[in-house]
């Protein structure tokens, strides 16, 4: 079983002016060691290779840029027991090996070009605000984000989904951006930091309800309050009419990629332990779309 600390509250961000945007190295000091919580320090955001550390010891590796902050028993490199690691691990693999196909798809084009701007609205990004990307993948929605707010770290368990995302954004953009390899269902950050939280086309993938939970949870604890301003949006698979017509409700995509599909009042149970759900729609067909405060 994964556990983890929870982190100490961070105010880095209580002071930010509107338009004004924190520097890498503000977005670094709010990374935090995935398996106890604690500071992480020994990084400034921006060289390219760099160790970080915790007051304890524990090490964590910055390779071309990007920290890796998996926990213990993704980083292992013996095949792993839990069946849950073992289908995050399968999941790991095949995202990195098809980074070169996933953006050429077709009907995916098409379906971001309607999903992006509904997925705007629903997070109502403001210049000032801080957001928090949970599996970013390869940035096939990122740098509309980075261009709505002030700052932004994106994570995401495949490195060279993390990889692709980086280029896909304007030295300009990268500018206000940090990608950290991590497990949504861990994220090693900072608490109620981020005025805005989201995750689309990610939930539907995380392999059981228990870690379904854990990941809401996580996404609730770096989250602002609703009294700060803060708000949390997220899309998943739908389940109901027309996909229960020739779609399976669960199972597996090629190369090994879990997927389960969600009718609305699962999803908005699923939100509802840690969120109050103040907007939902079924417009985009495919996914679900909601909207929320920290309860």
């Amino acid at each position: 079983m994964l556990t983890y600390a929870i982190p100490k509250r961070c105010k880095v961000a209580s002071k930010r002016k509107e338009n004004e945007h924190l520097n890498r190295q503000d977005l670094a000091n709010l990374l935090r060691c995935p398996e106890t919580g604690n500071q992480l320090t020994g990084w400034n955001g921006t060289d390219a290779q760099a160790t970080l550390q915790t007051a304890c010891g524990r090490t964590y590796q910055v390779v071309d840029g990007i920290p890796n902050l998996l926990p213990d028993a993704l980083r292992a490199d013996e095949a792993p027991e839990d069946p849950t690691v073992r289908e995050k691990r399968s999941e790991m693999a095949a995202r990195d090996a098809q980074v070169g196909s996933y953006d050429q798809m077709m009907g995916l084009k098409l379906f971001t070009s309607f999903e992006v701007p509904k997925t705007l609205s629903f997070l109502d990004l403001k210049r000032e605000h801080l957001m928090l990307e949970g599996g970013c993948g390869t940035g096939r929605m990122t740098p509309a984000f980075v261009d709505a707010c002030s700052a932004m770290v994106c994570v995401d368990f495949s490195r060279e989904s993390l990889r692709v995302a980086k280029t896909k954004l304007s030295p300009e953009q990268l500018e206000k951006v940090i990608f950290v390899q991590a497990d949504l269902s861990m994220l090693p950050v900072a608490s109620d930091v981020f005025d805005r939280v989201g995750s689309f086309g990610v939930y539907e993938h995380i392999p059981t309800a228990e870690t379904r939970a854990g990941a809401i949870a996580h996404m609730a604890r770096v989250c602002k309050s609703k009294a700060a301003g803060g708000r949390f949006s997220m899309s998943a698979y739908r389940w109901g009419f027309p996909q229960s017509l020739f779609s399976e409700r669960e199972g597996h995509h090629g190369g090994g990629i879990y997927f389960i599909r969600l009718t609305q009042n699962e999803l908005r149970a699923d939100m509802e332990a840690h969120f109050k759900v103040e907007g939902f729609t079924e417009s985009l067909l495919y996914y679900h779309l909601a909207w929320g405060h920290k309860k």
